[in-house]
């Protein structure tokens, strides 16, 4: 089965084709399909953003395209950055910038860390304009000093439960098996499996 996903972002594809590759399911990035102009991300949630990217997708290719939204919530910052996680230190922001933000957010509060969580929504959008979605979360905390080179957004300051690493300093698969992403596209993966056989 081969399957369109509605990202640029390189970090996300590797992880989502790892996963995936284990179901017998391709995954390929978009703009490797088409160049169909983005739409604009108006959900105030992250399955809103999702299922508005996915059904977007998939009603200009007539394919089935998976879209994804997720991000970072912060206890001591309200749920922040949240949904707007990508763009939290402003529009086209960096993932460096985004790190520097939440380090200055956590400062400001005189604090070396805080809870917080990953989650991850993700919908399958199929021409005929059904569709399937799954969620994934993934609990720890932040701290102030980035550690580790793998992964991307925030993983440098994000230690998950049970661990002393940062997501960052994670071997891919390791990370594969504990993250939002991973646990959503998994699910996302039985229930397509599932609707193969039917």
């Amino acid at each position: 089965m081969r399957i369109v996903f509605a990202t640029k972002n390189r970090g996300k594809v590797r992880e989502v084709q790892e996963k995936l590759k284990e179901f017998g399911i391709e995954v390929v990035p978009i703009d490797e399909v088409a160049e169909v102009e983005a739409p604009e991300e108006t959900g105030e949630t992250f399955c809103e953003n999702a299922y508005q990217k996915a059904t977007y997708y998939s009603e200009k290719l007539g394919m089935p395209v998976i879209a994804e939204d997720s991000g970072l919530e912060v206890e001591a910052l309200g749920g922040k950055p949240g949904v707007y996680s990508s763009r939290f230190a402003g529009e086209n922001a960096t993932d460096e910038e985004n790190n520097r933000k939440l380090i200055e957010e956590l400062k400001k509060r005189e604090l070396e860390s805080s809870p917080a969580r990953y989650i991850s929504f993700f919908f399958l959008a199929f021409p005929d304009k059904s569709g399937l979605w799954s969620e994934g979360e993934v609990r720890g905390k932040v701290v102030r000093e980035p550690r580790g080179t793998g992964g991307f957004g925030y993983d440098p300051l994000f230690i998950p439960e049970g661990y002393e690493k940062t997501m960052a300093e994670l071997p891919l698969q390791e990370k594969n098996r504990i993250s939002h992403r991973g646990k959503a596209v998994e699910r996302l993966a039985s229930v397509i499996l599932k609707l193969k056989k039917l």
